[in-house]
């Protein structure tokens, strides 16, 4: 289970760590080297950007579904369970 959590993890730290910044400054080195046009600098970026957005979006999706199912094993008594326990015992008090 903590495999598959490192494993998320380690993939979405990119997309969290991305900036629009840090996207130009990738941009600009390709641009250095001969491997992009300066004109597609916006299009890139925003590629970029929106593949980090997805990647954050779906990182926080299965870590949210990870969790729920680690509590979910854990068999916790939910707030549901403790109100419901407190109204029986609260009847239970007035009866007497």
């Amino acid at each position: 289970m903590f495999e598959t959590l490192d494993k998320m993890m380690m993939a979405g730290l990119g997309a969290l760590s991305m900036t629009r910044e840090r996207a130009e400054k990738m941009f600009d080195e390709y641009v250095s080297r001969g491997k992009a046009e300066k004109e597609n600098r916006t299009g890139f970026v925003k590629e970029v950007m929106d593949s980090a957005d997805r990647t954050r979006s779906e990182l926080e999706k299965m870590i949210s579904e990870q969790v729920q199912q680690t509590v979910t094993s854990l068999h916790l008594a939910s707030k549901e369970d403790i109100d419901r326990l407190e109204q029986k015992l609260d009847r239970l008090l007035k009866q007497k």
